[in-house]
C-alpha cells in the first residue's frame, strides 16, 4: 500500500470532449507513485495522449481534478498551459522532439530555462551558464552531446537525449514519456532503459506510454490500461502476463497479432517489371547538407524493399525525392519506365504512387478538413481520376470501418480525431487509393499494436494481389525484417545492401546501421 505522500500526482474523475463529440476522457482516476515507472498502454484513441496532455496544460479537463504533490501534500491545482506544468515539475517529451533545428542545444535550453525565469535567467541569457549545466548532466547520464552543436546536426537519439536533459536540468519529478523510445535502435534503447531506472531511483516518477509491450514489461513498475476514454485497469506488472495485458486492450481483436508474421511472408512468385529505379541519386536535405550520396535501388512489382536505418541517414530526402517533394542535385529516378527526376509531385500521383510521409501533418493530410476531405484527395489525383462524391462517401465508409478509424463520421474534421487515429487515415487513403507503387516511411508510427499488424498485412495484399511496388523505410527494425523481400540498410547517406532478411542475421543488419 502506498500512503498519500507517495503519491506523485493524482487525477480524479477527469472528462473531455472535443469537437465533435469525441469523448477521449470519461472519468478517469488514476495516482502516480513517487519513485515508479508507470506504463500507459491502450489502443489508439483510447485517451493516453490525452490524458498526459492534460497533466502537462496542452489540454483544460471539462471536469474532474489534478492534484500534484507539493511539500508533501496533494494540493489540488489548475494547469492551464506547459509553462504551468513545468513550474510543478511535470514534463511531457514526445516522440517527436520539440527542438528549434537552427538554434544550438544550450541555446534551446535557455529559451525553456528563460521562460520560466529560472534562477534570474533572461532570454538567450548566459548560454555559456547553461553550457556548464548541460556538460555536467551528460557527465551524469553518460551522454555524449556537445552544449554548443546546432540541433540539426544531431541524431534522433541525441535529439530525445536534449529533450530528457531539459527536463532534468529543471528538475521535473514527473516525467511524461509518449512513444520516445519507439524508433531507437535496440543499443540506444537499454541506455535508456538504464537512465528511466536511475531516475526512478532518485525517486522521480515515469508515465510511458508506448504501443511495444515487451518494452513496458521490461521496465516498468506498473502498469495502466485505458480504452474508450477509460481506466480498465491498473496491474502490478509483475502479476500479468504479456497475453493478458494485450487481451485486456484490444479483446479478441488481439487475435490479429497472433497471424503476422503468417500472413506477411510472400508466396515465391517470378520477379515483375521494375517499378521505381534509382539511379546515381544524390540529395541535400533542408541545411544544404549532402544527406543522399550516390545511391541504386530497384523496386520492381509486387515486392517489398525495405530500408532499415537510424533516423538522419537519409531516409526521408531519398524517399521524398522518389515521390517529387524534394528536387535531387543529380542522379535520376524513374517510375513505370518514365523520368520523373524534378517533375514533381503531380506527375508522380497521375502515374499511381502514393506516399506515406514522416512528416503526416505537414504532407499527409489537413487537419483543418474532414476525413472524406483528406480521403478524396488521393483517389482524385490518382490516374488523374475525378470521382462523384457519393462514390466517395462510400470509400470514405469503408475505410473508416475496415481500419477501425475512431470517428463520429466522414464529416468529422480530422483535428477533432486522436494521433493515432489521424494516422489512420493518412495510411489508409494512401494505401488503397495506389494502383502502382507504395512509397512510405514509418507506416504505422503512432499505431497501437492491432492498428499496425492490420496495416502491414494491409501492404502486403496491395503487393501481392495488387502487383504494386511498396518502398518503405522504417526506423522499427522488427518491421523492416519481418515485412521486407529484399532490405537495404541506410547509413550516413548510403544504402548497403539488398540483404536478405529470412537469412541475414538481425546483429549483421544493426551493425551496419551504427558503423
Amino acid at each position: 500500500m502506498h500512503s498519500d505522500d507517495s503519491v506523485a500526482v493524482s487525477v480524479k474523475g477527469l472528462r473531455k470532449v472535443f469537437p465533435g463529440g469525441v469523448t477521449a476522457l470519461d472519468d478517469v482516476s488514476l495516482d502516480v507513485y513517487s519513485g515508479e515507472i508507470l506504463a500507459l498502454l491502450g489502443e489508439n484513441g483510447s485517451g493516453k495522449s490525452t490524458l498526459v496532455k492534460v497533466l502537462y496544460g496542452v489540454y483544460v479537463p471539462d471536469s474532474g481534478e489534478v492534484r500534484v504533490n507539493v511539500g508533501g501534500r496533494l494540493t489540488k491545482v489548475h494547469i492551464r498551459e506547459p509553462i504551468e506544468a513545468m513550474r510543478y515539475g511535470i514534463v511531457l517529451v514526445s516522440q517527436v522532439p520539440q527542438l528549434i533545428d537552427k538554434l544550438s542545444v544550450a541555446e534551446n535550453l535557455a529559451l525553456t530555462l528563460s521562460s520560466l525565469k529560472w534562477k534570474g535567467s533572461t532570454p538567450l541569457s548566459r548560454v555559456s551558464r547553461f553550457s556548464r549545466v548541460i556538460e555536467k548532466e551528460c557527465e551524469r547520464l553518460g551522454f555524449k552531446i556537445d552544449p554548443n552543436e546546432k540541433v540539426y546536426n544531431l541524431t534522433y537519439t541525441q535529439k530525445q537525449q536534449v529533450e530528457l536533459l531539459r527536463s532534468l536540468v529543471i528538475d521535473a519529478r514527473v516525467l511524461l514519456l509518449d512513444e520516445v523510445l519507439t524508433y531507437l535502435p535496440t543499443r540506444e534503447k537499454r541506455k535508456f532503459y538504464d537512465i528511466l531506472l536511475k531516475l526512478r531511483g532518485e525517486g522521480r516518477s515515469i508515465v510511458l506510454i508506448t504501443h511495444k509491450l515487451p518494452e513496458a514489461f521490461e521496465v516498468s513498475d506498473r502498469i495502466a490500461v485505458m480504452r474508450n476514454g477509460k481506466i480498465l485497469g491498473v496491474v502490478n506488472t509483475k502479476d500479468v502476463t504479456l497475453r493478458e495485458v494485450r487481451s485486456m486492450m484490444f479483446g479478441a481483436a488481439a487475435q490479429l497479432l497472433a497471424n503476422d508474421k503468417t500472413l506477411l511472408r510472400k508466396a515465391v512468385k517470378a520477379p515483375k517489371g521494375e517499378e521505381i529505379v534509382v539511379e546515381g541519386l544524390h540529395v541535400k536535405d533542408d541545411y544544404g547538407r549532402d544527406v543522399v550520396n550516390g545511391v541504386n535501388l530497384v523496386v520492381r512489382s509486387g515486392e517489398i524493399v525495405g530500408i532499415a536505418g537510424v533516423a538522419g541517414n537519409g531516409q526521408r530526402e531519398l524517399l521524398e525525392a522518389v515521390v517529387g517533394l524534394r528536387r535531387p542535385e543529380r542522379g535520376t529516378v524513374r517510375i513505370a519506365g518514365l523520368d520523373i527526376t524534378k517533375k514533381g509531385a503531380k506527375l508522380v500521383r497521375s502515374l499511381g504512387v502514393s506516399f506515406i510521409p514522416d512528416r503526416p501533418l505537414e504532407y499527409g493530410c489537413s487537419i483543418d478538413h474532414s476525413v472524406l476531405d483528406n480521403v478524396a484527395v488521393p483517389f482524385s489525383l490518382a490516374n488523374g481520376m475525378l470521382l462523384k462524391w457519393d462514390r466517395l462517401r462510400e470509400v470514405a465508409e469503408k475505410i473508416v470501418s475496415e481500419y477501425q478509424v475512431v470517428a463520429p463520421g466522414v464529416e468529422a474534421s480530422l483535428k477533432s480525431l486522436s494521433g493515432g487515429n489521424i494516422m489512420k487515415v493518412v495510411v489508409s487513403k494512401e494505401i488503397e487509393s495506389a494502383s502502382r507503387a507504395i512509397v512510405a516511411y514509418n507506416p504505422t508510427r503512432a499505431l497501437d499494436e492491432v492498428a499496425a499488424a492490420f496495416v502491414r498485412q494491409r501492404i502486403r495484399v496491395k503487393a501481392e494481389k495488387d502487383e504494386v511496388a511498396v518502398l518503405m523505410a522504417s526506423e522499427d527494425l522488427d518491421e523492416v525484417l519481418l515485412m521486407s523481400d529484399a532490405v537495404y540498410v541506410a547509413n550516413s547517406g548510403r544504402l548497403y545492401g539488398p540483404l536478405d532478411p529470412e537469412s541475414t542475421p538481425r546483429e549483421e543488419v544493426e551493425k551496419l546501421m551504427v558503423m
